[in-house]
């Protein structure tokens, strides 16, 4: 037995290694957050998924819907979710394709139209004004006695209870969404 036998192996592996290694920061963000999810550190995952999936990694925004549909890390946010497979799909991701497909059913249309008004494509812009309609929101609810907790742009669970509690109240449709009409509504609401 010769000393080139184990040759070829040895080359495929140093090939392995060498287009892994150049994939660059965003492979590697992404495995980091795989392996997070995987020992069930929701919460960094969540926050290393969503770097890779703003940047257009289809996988990212598949793990990233799985995420916000079951409230691993985030808040359950079935709308989000449903963004972040549509995006995924969009891409030719089969397994988002079919939870975004099976989301849409649970979604009301309000849901839905919402969802795909977030993932249209190059809304960078309107995530950004999204984020701050949703702080405008907080700060009004809180102003009223609505406790959202810090504004911070994100529509979790206690701002959305609490968009709930003020429509309930004042005899709207709850449906708790955070819509330009609501921030309205708030901001005539107790002056």
């Amino acid at each position: 037995m010769g000393g080139t036998a184990g040759r070829p192996k040895l080359l495929t592996v140093v090939a392995v290694v060498a287009t892994l290694t150049m994939a660059g920061p965003a492979a590697a963000q992404y495995d980091e957050a795989l392996f997070a999810f995987n020992r069930g550190d929701f919460a960094t995952a969540a926050r290393q998924f969503e770097e890779v999936a703003r940047e257009g990694d289809p996988d990212a925004q598949y793990w990233l819907g799985r995420i916000y549909e079951g409230g691993l890390g985030r808040p359950r946010d079935p709308v989000t979710a449903y963004g972040w497979f549509e995006r995924a799909a969009e891409s030719g991701h089969q397994d988002a394709a079919t939870l975004r497909d099976r989301m849409a059913a649970r979604l009301t249309q309000e849901q839905l139209a919402e969802a795909r008004r977030r993932s249209a494509p190059g809304n960078a812009a309107k995530d950004r004004e999204a984020r701050d309609l949703i702080a405008a929101i907080q700060r009004e609810l809180n102003r009223l006695g609505y406790r959202t907790g810090v504004p911070d742009g994100i529509a979790g669970n206690r701002t959305r209870t609490a968009i709930e509690r003020f429509q309930r109240e004042v005899g709207l449709d709850v449906t708790g969404m955070a819509t330009d009409r609501l921030l309205d509504r708030l901001r005539v609401s107790g002056n």
